[in-house]
């Protein structure tokens, strides 16, 4: 058992011990509905059952969910919690483009390994950032949205307040994401709410610095949800319109466009842009490892109903895609024959939405004096023998998932997973991910730009894709950023 402030808890399992489904927030039910998170409340005199987890939050996906889901989940090795360790705290933010995910993971491999694993449960979709004109009125700040990152960080408040309790380090806290969920932690980096939470970011496949909805705009998509607040909170939850991102079918997607639903620059949770927060130096100041997989945009390209030279051509010039900057675009991606359109715009897909951000939070963080390390995750699908690595691949190899332990994946699959887990747990104990199977990993630096490659031997390289890279910036100053 566990003594909190709000009760007391009973985990399960034996060298690890999981404690799941905590409440770090009120329900966001009724009147909470669309507001910020509230203090959680006590649960009393009696001892609170945290082996399970607590639904996720509302989404199209079909797994358990509920409106009342914000809650925690904590494994901590049994000596850690029993002796007090101290031990760094890695928290883990779910991806899933804004609208879906959950926290419902297995943090047991990594907290064997010496590290308190925090996963948590936050809002997606229409209930984690829908603006409204309405909501706007009866905030105080007069801003609505944004309710998915203000969650988060209410779960980083309830770590700095607990987390001791489970043999962890307030003071040595890493959040640690991948794509969306990756974005929501750029996202707190660039919001005052973040002072003081987390002395380190892990940032997997980040679609960072990428264009955000306007309050304005924002608040015009919430009235097709419904126009009337009152309303919208009468109805049962599952009555109410999911907004979704688009991805992973045959519509094509806008690179220079906000995205349907996700972070809203309302000029007070979020003031400004990443981009701009960033390169002014104005984000949260912390230690950051960053990187991207091989391949990050076939998963969201491959079913585009583009198959000639001339199509691809016409596509580049499109305004949601590079406009003006289409002609260039063809010169940096180049395609002869029709075979090569497919990869030629999964190329140009995943640079624009993950490499560029990734390389930009670097270079950020390295001018402000602050230490980076940066790589790319290569090792191919199918046990080495399949397609390049995709976006997302990497994080069943970061957990160190059972599945590593069967085909498709072997000894090489393993070794690099176990390699991962290690420099990862490192960076957030020391700053540092060098020290043991990876000892040779130099620190991003401005000029080489060097990234550190996971496949069946670990290598150095330098300024991966930066022509690349270097256009899609011309390209993306080209537009208005706020």
């Amino acid at each position: 058992m566990v003594q909190l402030a709000a009760g007391k808890l009973r985990g399960s399992g034996t060298q690890v011990l999981a404690f799941k489904g905590i409440p770090y927030a009120a329900p966001p039910l009724g009147d909470l509905r669309w507001r910020p998170p509230a203090p959680a409340t006590t649960w009393g005199e009696g001892i609170r059952d945290a082996s399970q987890f607590g639904p996720a939050c509302m989404q199209a996906a079909a797994i358990p969910k509920s409106e009342d889901c914000l809650f925690v989940n904590v494994w901590s090795p049994k000596e850690a919690l029993t002796q007090r360790q101290k031990l760094p705290v890695m928290v883990w933010v779910f991806g899933g483009s804004f609208h879906s995910g959950s926290g419902n993971i297995d943090g047991t491999p990594l907290a064997q390994k010496g590290a308190v694993v925090v996963s948590m449960n936050y809002r997606v979709s229409t209930m984690g950032f829908m603006a409204h004109p309405e909501l706007s009125r009866e905030s105080p700040n007069k801003v609505s949205g944004n309710y998915g990152i203000m969650d988060v960080a209410q779960s980083l408040q309830w770590v700095k307040a607990n987390i001791e309790q489970f043999g962890g380090d307030p003071d040595r806290v890493t959040i640690w994401g991948v794509s969306s969920g990756a974005s929501v932690i750029t996202a707190l980096m660039s919001s005052p709410q973040s002072k003081g939470l987390f002395q380190r970011a892990i940032l997997q496949s980040p679609g960072t610095f990428r264009h955000w909805k306007s309050l304005p705009e924002a608040e015009q998509q919430g009235l097709t949800v419904g126009p009337s607040l009152a309303a919208l909170r009468a109805l049962p939850v599952e009555r109410i319109k999911l907004l979704q991102n688009t991805g992973g079918g045959a519509e094509i997607r806008a690179l220079s466009e906000p995205r349907v639903i996700g972070p809203v620059r309302d000029g007070v949770v979020l003031p400004h842009e990443e981009r701009v927060t960033f390169e002014a130096g104005n984000m949260t100041r912390v230690q950051v490892l960053v990187g991207n997989s091989t391949d990050e945009g076939s998963m969201f390209t491959g079913k585009y109903r583009l198959s000639t030279v001339p199509e691809f051509r016409k596509y580049l010039s499109e305004k949601k895609i590079f406009g003006a900057y289409g002609e260039e675009a063809g010169s940096i991606y180049p395609v002869s024959k029709d075979a090569e359109v497919q990869r030629a715009i999964a190329l140009s897909f995943g640079d624009s939405q993950f490499w560029f951000g990734t390389r930009g939070v670097a270079r950020a963080a390295v001018a402000q004096g602050l230490t980076a390390y940066r790589y790319v995750f290569a090792r191919k699908q199918g046990g080495g023998a399949g397609a390049d690595a995709g976006h997302a691949d990497e994080v069943k190899f970061v957990f160190g998932e059972s599945v590593l332990k069967a085909a498709p994946y072997n000894e090489d699959d393993r070794r690099i997973s176990q390699a991962m887990m290690s420099a990862w747990l490192r960076f957030a104990s020391t700053g540092n991910p060098n020290g043991g199977v990876v000892n040779d990993w130099p620190a991003f630096e401005a000029g080489s730009e060097k990234a550190y490659v996971f496949d069946t031997t670990f290598t150095v390289v330098d300024a991966p894709r930066a022509t690349q890279l270097d256009f899609i910036g011309r390209f993306d100053a080209s537009i208005p950023s706020q």
